[in-house]
């Protein structure tokens, strides 16, 4: 591209004016217990324009045909629209689909945010947005009285070495819930080596790697992890290994 067209078309971009998201949710999860018909949820405007909002449940598939998925869940209203500085509650209710029940299962609160159009000419040289948030709902069987925070022992942590992917670490989930992870940090002898970390499901057994490969021999001193408790606040903990590869659990 030459100078020319670049400088065109970043006084171009300069005269849009660009849309931004004004609708939060209160929260950044949803912990459903399995003895509650249905709960609400709370969506709020935070900008100065009125936000026309469209709310759904999905499996975890952004995608997805709605028709085609079945959905434990109903939100009403599922349209509705919100006025500047106000907020609007929204009814989660449980359609008694059958469910496990002796484990957690999750499915994806879903909000899209649509901007009135401005009136007149102020709509030239505007780009419009949709804006869509995605928190996850937890359905919680009334059977699994404590939460998640209380079970963090029970994860199994071990060191691995995969010839693809490198030098990296293997979780364990023996419990009936799930266990959403922000972050993780390898203490070496070399400095420290950021994981690349997501969600491990009940029963369920997932690896996880740093962000660029490592091969070289470690010394491991501890791994930090950083896990999203029942409110969604990041709960920092400490693994020191016991061997070469086992990882036992030191609180910091």
């Amino acid at each position: 591209m030459s100078f020319y067209s670049l400088k065109v078309m970043t006084l171009f971009l300069c005269g849009i004016s660009v849309a931004t998201a004004s609708m939060t949710i209160s929260g950044t999860r949803i912990i459903f217990p399995g003895d509650e018909k249905d709960i609400s949820v709370r969506t709020n405007n935070k900008g100065n324009q009125p936000a026309l909002v469209q709310v759904w449940v999905d499996d975890g598939k952004a995608d997805a045909d709605l028709n085609a998925v079945k959905i434990p869940f109903v939100v009403t209203p599922p349209v509705y629209r919100v006025e500047p500085g106000r907020g609007q509650s929204v009814r989660l209710i449980y359609n008694g689909m059958t469910l496990p029940q002796d484990r957690e299962s999750v499915y994806w609160f879903n909000m899209l945010e649509i901007p009135p159009a401005p009136a007149g000419n102020a709509k030239k040289n505007r780009l419009e947005l949709a804006f869509r948030t995605r928190i996850k709902i937890f359905f919680r069987p009334k059977v699994l009285s404590s939460n998640s925070e209380e079970n963090i022992e029970k994860l199994r942590w071990q060191m691995i070495s995969d010839n693809p992917k490198g030098i990296g670490v293997e979780v364990t989930n023996p419990t009936p819930y799930f266990f959403s992870f922000d972050t993780a940090v390898i203490n070496s002898q070399t400095g420290k080596i950021p994981l690349i970390m997501d969600m491990v499901a009940p029963g369920a057994t997932q690896k996880f790697y740093p962000e660029k490969k490592w091969t070289a021999p470690l010394t491991i001193k501890t791994v930090n992890y950083w896990l999203l408790n029942d409110y969604g606040a990041s709960v920092m903990k400490t693994h020191k290994p016991a061997d070469n590869k086992n990882l036992t659990l030191s609180e910091k």
